[in-house]
Formats: C-alpha cells, sequence, structure tokens
C-alpha cells in the first residue's frame, strides 16, 4: 500500500512538472535585457567554427545583432546573409533599404546548417 501511495505521488508529480513546462507562459521578448550582443557576421563565424558550443551559448537566449540589411521579405529581414529573422508582427518595411545598417532584437532559435544561417525569432527592429 505505501509503495502504491509513493507511485501515485510520483505520478502526479511528474504530472504537474510536464503540464508546466508545456504549457509555460509565453516570453515578452522584446521587453527582456538582451544576454549578447554580436555582429552578424561574428556570430556566424562562430557557429561555422563550432556548433554545439554556440547553439549551448545562444540557443533561446535574447540577442542584439548588428549588421547590414542584404534581404527583405513580407514578415522577415537577413542581416549579412548570415542571421535570418523573423517578425511578429508587421513591420512597415518601406522605411529600410538593402545594404543600410540595421539593429535587431530577437530569440536565437538555432542555426540552420543547409542555409548557413543563424534564425531569430520574435524579432524587432531597435531605433
Amino acid at each position: 500500500m505505501k509503495k502504491l501511495l509513493i507511485a501515485i505521488l510520483v505520478i502526479a508529480l511528474a504530472g504537474f512538472i510536464g503540464y508546466k513546462y508545456i504549457y509555460q507562459s509565453h516570453r515578452d521578448i522584446q521587453s527582456e535585457e538582451a544576454n549578447f550582443t554580436v555582429n552578424a557576421t561574428d556570430i556566424a563565424i562562430e557557429f561555422s567554427k563550432n556548433q554545439d558550443i554556440s547553439s549551448e551559448k545562444y540557443l533561446n537566449k535574447t540577442i542584439i545583432v548588428e549588421g547590414e540589411l542584404t534581404e527583405i521579405e513580407e514578415n522577415s529581414i537577413m542581416l549579412n546573409e548570415a542571421v535570418y529573422s523573423s517578425f511578429d508582427t508587421n513591420v512597415d518595411q518601406s522605411k529600410y533599404t538593402l545594404g543600410m545598417p540595421l539593429k535587431i532584437k530577437g530569440r536565437c532559435i538555432g542555426y540552420d546548417e543547409l542555409l548557413e544561417v543563424i534564425k531569430l525569432d520574435q524579432t524587432s527592429i531597435l531605433e
């Protein structure tokens, strides 16, 4: 009987922890303080040299990336052909032109080995 009670408590605790992990609140990246401020080219070189160490350092962290605007899409931009960032909201992209320097803030979600770019989401452009 004692073992059954312990087993039920362990299962209940595991269920509670799993529920809290799955349904955690959405982060507000724009209000968070950045863990790192980096240059787009420098972070790309860092990931290409050792992806495991770089992922451990940057993954799921809020970072500020500075670089030159090299691509504009509907809800995303690319800096230095190395950092791809997507926006949660529509951004007035008419005031941005290719080649201009930008500073963005977002959450690092990983490195795309095929395209060789670092990916950010929940990005905002810092003025």
